[in-house]
């Protein structure tokens, strides 16, 4: 939940909300109505970095299954890994959809 009523700083006029567009991807904002200053919020901030990985996740990868003993093994990006902490997890949980002939992995 994002707070409208955050005063300026400078101002003491309540702020209001407004977007910036960094690398074509448009971020919420607060800007004082006087003197046209702008911030982010811890939350906005939140929400700005999940867009931009979010962009910079946004190519399919397409990989090749590998055989391990009876098993089947695949491999992630370093960038996949290095957005989801998947080195540090332990226990990956699968759930195959037949029906839509997919896998969903959570951690």
């Amino acid at each position: 939940m994002t707070n409208n009523k955050r005063l300026c700083i400078e101002c003491s006029v309540p702020m209001i909300k407004t977007y910036i567009t960094y690398n074509d991807i448009q971020f919420e904002a607060r800007e004082c109505p006087k003197c046209h200053e702008k911030i982010f919020t811890e939350d906005l901030t939140m929400q700005a970095i999940s867009k931009l990985e979010a962009k910079r996740l946004k190519k399919e990868y397409t990989k090749q299954p590998i055989k391990i003993g009876h098993s089947i093994g695949i491999t992630f990006p370093k960038e996949i890994t290095t957005v989801f902490g998947l080195a540090k997890t332990k226990m990956l949980k699968i759930y195959p959809n037949v029906a839509k002939r997919k896998i969903e992995i959570t951690f």
